[in-house]
């Protein structure tokens, strides 16, 4: 069995354990052993006392009051060999007698043990040394006769025997001891490790739930203190893993949420350093916002003015709203700055909420230019028929039918116009529902070049067609799409010089079908390209007037193939013609 070291519980509670065992042990061995030699050395003196009484009795009796034989009978008891007994005259047991012959032993008392016998009274004890050479245990009896003192009995034991009893006495508590000592040592090692091993495997478990594993469990093998701490271990640690378990997942939904948030979040300390964002701040901050760094300075953000609205609202201790203008003019962010403020108006920091109104602004000018260019547009033909009408009812003309025939053709346009505006803003709404079908592409160039024959004709105009014989059929609204076609295939003619060829495209490539109309016209500059799907928007406004159509033709069809779920471009070049194409999905094999 190996001790562990004192400075675990375990070795400190074996120790104590032991410690105590020791001292108590040693306590009643020493006190027990100190009672049982006093005790037998009572019990031999009682006995020697008796013993010398009773020799003494016999002496008296047997020598009577002949004075002149008890010298003799002392000098006999004194002169046998071995003897334990020994007589004393009252001569020996006078104090200050005179010294002893040469060659005469010392006397047998000392002064105060033989006034005590001269008073009649019998000594006991214990005598440190004697002639014999060792201690002994001695009873002095007086012998008196008519009531004086003539004499003294004298008898005495070696303490050879009483200490060889007493050190087996001694012996037998040492092992008895020894056992005793073994016992508590193993009772001991018992009790601390079921006290220690607890401890030690709640401390081990402790450390592994400051890690964040809550799964452990300390094993209850007691019913004591220790085993209803154990269980109230396992119980707190099941506790707290279902505390931390709804806590991060409280965590992850609050990270979720901000992570997906369009606008910004991002929350400073009362120093202006950084302690948490989202993803939504460089999304909103674009190129003015470089790394955002968790305690980097809100000024390294490079927008000096997100940084004097967080200096503004940490001094103030006020909310403030601002509207940054990045990336020279073209992006703008409504800025929310709010202060955190804990109990006792102390305030720990801002958090700021940044929203990107750039779509929103864009839209709200697309909202006024629409408005805008709808009442441009009613205006020419309005204005167009009021002359005419003005100058009907003043019969400033003889030929009424031609101002009648101008003013049909406006009034034609107006309802063209209004016509393309409500199913502009029907496609928009996203109410339209239409019944998909096969189109055979063919047979869709088939109808609409039948349809727009005579305009191709009037400009000497030549159409190729290239649809492969295994094309798959598209995926659409048959009176949609041909009305898309119609849409791109007119502009084509429209802008197309006379004599010029126009192709028509079909391919098909990953399950979608591909549609081109290219033709050889001026082409489109490339600052204009990303706005001509816009409501209104012209290249050449004059000319493309001039040329007829509300400008509302590529919107719509933009519209249009976006509700199927496809796509529409154009590439061109100035001066070599342009490419409109859109992009749907085919019929499936199955």
């Amino acid at each position: 069995m190996r001790l562990k070291s004192p400075r675990t519980l375990f070795g400190k509670l074996l120790l104590s354990y032991l410690a105590v065992a020791l001292v108590t042990l040693l306590a009643v061995g020493i006190t027990t052993s100190r009672l049982f030699a006093g005790f037998y050395y009572s019990v031999k003196e009682k006995e020697l006392l008796q013993q010398g009484q009773q020799v003494a009795q016999a002496l008296q009796t047997s020598i009577g009051t002949a004075r002149e034989n008890l010298r003799v009978w002392g000098r006999h008891l004194r002169n046998l060999p071995g003897s334990r007994l020994v007589v004393l005259e009252r001569a020996d047991l006078a104090p200050g007698a005179d010294p002893m012959p040469p060659g005469r032993p010392p006397p047998l008392l000392d002064p105060a043990t033989s006034l005590k016998v001269l008073r009649g009274e019998p000594a006991s004890g214990r005598v440190p040394a004697s002639p014999f050479g060792q201690d002994i245990l001695r009873a002095v009896i007086p012998l008196k006769d008519r009531g004086e003192v003539t004499g003294a009995l004298v008898i005495f034991t070696p303490l050879a025997d009483i200490a060889a009893t007493i050190r087996a006495v001694q012996r037998l508590i040492v092992s008895a001891a020894g056992i005793a000592v073994l016992f508590a040592t193993l009772l001991g090692f018992y009790l601390s490790r079921s006290i220690s091993r607890p401890l030690k495997e709640m401390g081990r478990i402790s450390l592994a739930m400051a890690e964040g594993n809550f799964k452990q469990q300390v094993p209850v093998t007691s019913h004591d203190e220790v085993g209803q701490l154990a269980q109230n271990f396992n119980d707190l640690a099941v506790a707290l893993d279902r505390t931390i378990g709804a806590l991060r997942q409280e965590k992850r939904k609050i990270e979720d949420i901000l992570a997906n948030m369009s606008e910004g979040v991002i929350a400073v300390d009362q120093e202006g350093r950084i302690l948490f964002s989202n993803p939504g701040v460089a999304r909103n901050l674009g190129t003015a916002c470089g790394a955002v760094l968790q305690g980097a300075p809100i000024g390294s953000l490079g927008c000096p003015e997100l940084a004097e609205l967080f200096a503004d609202v940490l001094k103030c201790k006020e909310s403030r709203s601002g509207e940054l203008v990045l990336n020279d003019g073209k992006t703008c962010v409504i800025t929310h700055v709010t202060p955190l403020v804990e109990p006792g108006e102390a305030v720990s920091g801002a958090v700021a909420v940044l929203e990107d109104v750039t779509e929103l602004k864009q839209v709200d000018q697309l909202r006024r230019d629409f408005v805008a260019n709808v009442s441009h547009e009613l205006r020419t033909p309005l204005t167009a028929i009021q002359g005419f009408v003005e100058a009907l009812l003043d019969e400033v003309t003889r030929d009424p039918k031609q101002y009648l025939e101008v003013i049909y053709q406006e009034t034609l346009r107006l309802k063209a116009l209004i016509n393309d505006i409500l199913e502009l803003s029907l496609l928009q709404s996203g109410q339209p529902k239409w019944d998909l079908n096969a189109v055979d592409v063919a047979d869709l160039f088939g109808r609409v070049l039948f349809k727009l024959g005579e305009q191709v004709s009037a400009k000497s105009l030549t159409v190729k067609q290239d649809v492969p014989p295994d094309l798959p059929f598209l995926l659409a609204n048959e009176d949609r799409v041909e009305q898309v076609l119609v849409n791109f295939l007119t502009n084509a003619i429209r802008y197309s010089p006379p004599g010029s060829t126009i192709s028509l495209r079909a391919f098909s490539a990953t399950g979608n079908i591909t549609v081109a109309v290219e033709d050889q016209g001026p082409g489109i500059p490339a600052e204009d390209l990303p706005h001509i799907w816009e409501r209104f928007y012209r290249v050449e406004k004059s000319r493309s007037r001039a040329l007829g159509g509300t400008g509302l033709g590529l919107a719509i069809a933009k519209e249009i193939i976006e509700t199927h779920g496809g796509r529409v471009g154009v590439t061109s070049e100035v001066g070599r013609g342009s490419t409109f194409w859109f992009t749907l999905p085919a019929v499936p094999e199955d």
